[in-house]
């Protein structure tokens, strides 16, 4: 154990600079040292020197804001999946400091910058989603809440762009029936997204591609009671006179 305190001691004496520990530095002498290296933007400096205060000063009442701080550095390098790990060391293992609600935040943070652009694996995005949550509804009252609702609302629109996309392909395929599937799943998971009028509009094409001139009939009334100031509303119109002529024009077929 000693020569384990001796090693961390000396990696500390090394990132410390020109401030070097003595033999009656404190846990607070220690952290100060690192909080330094932290200001000054030396992240990768300031996570060692963190570590250090954890592994030899454990039990001590600055844990809590050393724990913090060795996550932000990960987060402020870029090192997120690191830093997601971090903050959630505090979130669970220390669960009493007043810390915890922010390190909630920054664990959201942490997944959210992970989060990809909506074409790819969103595993992320929905950790993002649910830390966020998580922090809302443990901080109702906190100044971070209005931006947590920000950001999940941001994050469930790129989930509904991606089922949109998914959506898409499958229209463009010619596999109508998944198309449906994945249209009305944009509707009702992500009726509050910027996408829902897209994915009505969606709907439409399907079942007039498909030649279900009724149905897509149907679909253009909910678009109109739905979403009466969608931008797509001219292309609504001219859709529907569009099958209007054209359910006029098999009439008169089967009338000969």
């Amino acid at each position: 154990m000693k020569k384990v305190i001796f090693v961390l001691t000396m990696v500390f004496m090394m990132s410390c600079g020109g401030t070097k520990p003595t033999a009656d530095w404190t846990a607070h002498d220690f952290y100060k040292a690192a909080k330094e290296k932290f200001d000054d933007e030396s992240y990768f400096e300031s996570a060692n020197d963190f570590q250090v205060v954890l592994l030899r000063f454990s039990g001590s009442i600055i844990a809590d804001s050393a724990q913090y701080y060795l996550a932000y550095s990960h987060f402020n390098m870029g090192d997120y999946l690191i830093a997601g790990v971090e903050f959630e060391k505090l979130v669970n293992d220390m669960n009493q400091s007043p810390l915890v609600p922010l390190a909630q935040f920054k664990l959201a943070e942490s997944y959210d910058k992970l989060s990809p652009r909506s074409a790819l694996d969103q595993e992320y995005t929905l950790k993002a989603i649910k830390e966020y949550q998580y922090f809302v509804d443990e901080n109702p009252t906190d100044s971070l809440k209005e931006e947590a609702e920000k950001n999940i609302i941001r994050l469930r629109s790129k989930l509904g762009e991606k089922e949109l996309e998914n959506a898409e392909i499958y229209r463009k395929m010619k596999e109508f029936k998944a198309a449906i599937i994945y249209y009305d799943q944009v509707l009702t998971k992500f009726y509050d997204t910027e996408w829902a009028d897209d994915a009505q509009f969606g709907k439409i094409i399907t079942y007039k591609e498909n030649e279900e001139l009724e149905q897509a009939q149907l679909e253009i009334e909910k678009f109109e009671q739905q979403f009466p100031d969608s931008p797509l509303m001219a292309e609504i119109k001219d859709l529907k006179k569009e099958l209007t002529e054209q359910q006029e024009e098999l009439a008169k077929d089967e009338k000969k």
